[in-house]
């Protein structure tokens, strides 16, 4: 029986890997929404988050990871979101480290140093609202936002 549990969002273009990250989280008790590119997902982070973590990818079609990011965190500023990538350079920790992302998980990875990344991720996040219960609060989210973001994500970069 596992003890696991939280929403998380997977924005991966690469649809196997993606299929089994997803796979393989939910066996462990995780509810998994899945992305295909940066579009869709901003799109369902709109339209069904808040989540627990964000595992993002940063070399996506149609809105590339940072943008992704940069949404997200304009939208939830205190989104848990660690950055799945092989490729992140020195102008991506900047810019992402300005949003406050700071977990970064270098393909490829072991299925329990992701575990590990999204544990610790949760645990941060309970920690910043015991200490502060006003960081945990998300900012509401106005009528018809959903369609502005979806506008917004289909304008791309």
């Amino acid at each position: 029986m596992n003890q696991r549990s939280g929403r998380l969002l997977i924005v991966e273009d690469e649809r196997t890997l993606r299929q089994l990250v997803a796979q393989f989280l939910r066996a462990e008790g995780y509810d998994v929404e899945e992305a295909a590119d940066g579009q869709e997902g901003v799109c369902f982070f709109v339209d069904r988050g808040p989540f627990d973590v964000v595992l993002l990818d940063l070399n996506l079609p149609c809105l590339p990871g940072e943008e992704v990011c940069r949404q997200i965190k304009h939208d939830q500023p205190n989104q848990s979101v660690v950055i799945c990538s092989a490729a992140v350079l020195d102008c991506h920790l900047d810019v992402l480290k300005g949003l406050g992302v700071d977990q970064f998980l270098g393909k490829p990875y072991h299925p329990l140093d992701l575990l590990d990344r999204i544990a610790s991720e949760m645990s941060r996040t309970r920690s910043r609202q015991r200490s502060d219960p006003a960081s945990g609060l998300y900012r509401p989210r106005l009528p018809g936002r959903s369609e502005q973001g979806r506008a917004a994500s289909r304008q791309g970069p």
